[in-house]
């Protein structure tokens, strides 16, 4: 199970020192391709236009991986996705919940949720994927954003399925963060804090463009539903080899990874 924010090809226009989104999606393709995770939340992979150009960054990610991919046409939706090993799970059912909408690039926020089914076991669990609002003048929007992914778990998921939530939370994972929170009161547990097997635990997960940014804070995170589910490893995954980009990783966040298991 994996969380990655691939920074929209917005950045492309907001900071052109950056490599482009031509050349990153290359490094976002050979980080998956290494990890093989079951099932990543994307954030930050919209469909736009920048200039005469569409971008389409989560297909461009799921055809350079040849994941399965659920992605909502609506423009709040399309920058958080889900793709999944096509090959080990099926796709039972899908939706999506709104919280509020602005025109990109300032976001829309929202969560995607799939039901995937196990073909090898026939078990059933859900994924729900969100990115909640920047900005550290707004932790009254993410306390009500984290309600309303707590609401929507429930209601997606009223029978208790196993289930794990991905998202770059903006707020850095602690008791009295708002995702840790809500999700806490609804019975789900930090993958973080699931496990003591850790690498990299010792970096930031947004390392704007620099290779290993030491810090603790952690705004991408994965949880688990602590009653049927359990984690056994949590990775901060740092890029290498063919994974960097003219020097850097291929996004301002690292990719968050952890081998999870349901009963």
């Amino acid at each position: 199970m994996a969380s990655f924010n691939v920074d929209s090809a917005w950045r492309d226009v907001s900071q052109p020192e950056i490599p482009n989104w031509d050349l990153r999606v290359v490094g976002v393709k050979n980080i998956i391709n290494t990890i093989k995770p079951d099932v990543i939340g994307i954030q930050e992979a919209p469909n736009i236009w920048i200039g005469a150009r569409s971008y389409t960054q989560a297909s461009d990610i799921q055809r350079m991986t040849s994941y399965a991919l659920y992605q909502p046409a609506d423009g709040a939706t399309e920058p958080i996705p889900i793709l999944w090993r096509a090959g080990r799970f099926d796709l039972a059912a899908a939706g999506y919940k709104i919280f509020e909408y602005r025109p990109y690039p300032v976001f829309g926020r929202a969560m995607t949720w799939v039901k995937l089914k196990a073909k090898a076991t026939a078990k059933e669990f859900f994924v729900f994927n969100t990115h909640f609002e920047h900005g550290v003048d707004q932790q009254a929007a993410r306390d009500s954003e984290a309600a309303m992914l707590s609401a929507e778990i429930l209601q997606v998921n009223p029978g208790g399925l196993p289930a794990f939530v991905t998202g770059d939370f903006n707020a850095s994972a602690s008791s009295s963060a708002p995702q840790t929170a809500q999700l806490g009161a609804i019975g789900y547990a930090d993958s973080f804090d699931g496990t003591a097997a850790r690498m990299h635990s010792e970096f930031k997960t947004y390392n704007e463009y620099t290779l290993g940014v030491v810090g603790s804070s952690r705004i991408d995170q994965v949880y688990f539903a602590a009653g049927n589910s359990s984690v056994s490893y949590w990775e901060n995954w740092l890029p290498y080899g063919d994974q960097v980009v003219g020097g850097r990783p291929p996004s301002d966040h690292d990719l968050i990874y952890t081998i999870a298991a349901i009963r």
